[in-house]
């Protein structure tokens, strides 16, 4: 790998980590040569995920259990990495509540009239409060070392409006209350990077469009035909504006948003 991509001995901790993005992350970064900690939900099991992984990368791949919504477990997290690890290089605030997520626990896709304040209120707790608890705790460990590189992750609903066209007749639509969340995630990523420039952390956003995950095949379709380059994202996609995020390559970027969304934010 070009040395100006290399992770080697950069300390990481990804949020979200055992997810279908997370895991696609995780393993781009250790082929990288990064040490990374992946946080996530207890029941996803990310100690047990991270033992798998360590068969194949000796002692580089770490578990632990984190709530991004609760501030103790957020806390108790990156107290976990200063105590184990002593720096931090890279933090990527993964973790989202998404439709998915949510329809395990009860109807939300109803219209917007309708809507329950409760899945209003869980939404933006994970998607806009859990990152900003991950910024507020990581930032005073990277602080310490006078850089860093946070990487927020938004989406494309965060900063045009779906095509709610694409839905008609669907079982699962668009959430006002995600869009909402993943809006606040880039105007928290430019109040830090203004706030943090001179203390050589950056601070960028990365924007995937849809990633395609077992989707009606009528919905990819349609989602396909309104993306110029005819086709949902898969994850691996993402993993080269990862590793430009996370690595020396983008030394000088922050505040920025980085779109990797096949063309559907041009139109």
């Amino acid at each position: 790998m070009n040395k100006i991509f290399d992770l080697s001995e950069k300390t990481i901790v990804l949020t979200g980590g055992t997810g279908l993005l997370g895991t696609e992350y995780t393993n781009a970064l250790l082929e990288a040569g990064a040490r990374v900690i992946i946080a996530d939900l207890e029941k996803s099991n990310p100690k047990g995920k991270a033992d798998v992984l360590n068969k194949n990368y000796k002692n580089k791949i770490f578990g632990f259990n984190c709530d991004v919504s609760k501030e103790k477990e957020v806390v108790e997290l990156f107290n976990y990495v200063e105590r184990n690890f002593g720096r931090l290089d890279v933090v990527i605030n993964n973790a989202a509540a998404t439709g998915e997520h949510l329809m395990r626990e009860g109807e939300v896709f109803t219209s917007f009239e309708d809507s329950d304040l409760s899945v209003w209120e869980k939404t933006l707790k994970v998607n806009l409060t859990g990152v900003y608890l991950v910024a507020r705790e990581s930032g005073k460990l990277m602080i310490k070392y006078s850089s860093g590189s946070l990487i927020n992750v938004s989406s494309t609903y965060g900063v045009v409006g779906p095509d709610h066209r694409i839905y008609e007749d669907m079982k699962f639509n668009s959430l006002a209350s995600y869009a909402a969340a993943k809006a606040g995630v880039h105007g928290l990523t430019r109040w830090l990077a203004t706030y943090w420039g001179s203390k050589g952390i950056r601070v960028n956003t990365l924007v995937p469009g849809g990633v395609e995950n077992n989707h009606d095949p009528e919905f990819i379709k349609r989602y396909s035909n309104r993306t110029p380059l005819g086709r949902m994202a898969n994850p691996k996609d993402l993993l080269g504006m990862i590793l430009y995020l996370a690595s020396d390559a983008s030394s000088y970027s922050t505040g920025q948003q980085f779109f990797v969304d096949g063309g559907w934010t041009a139109i």
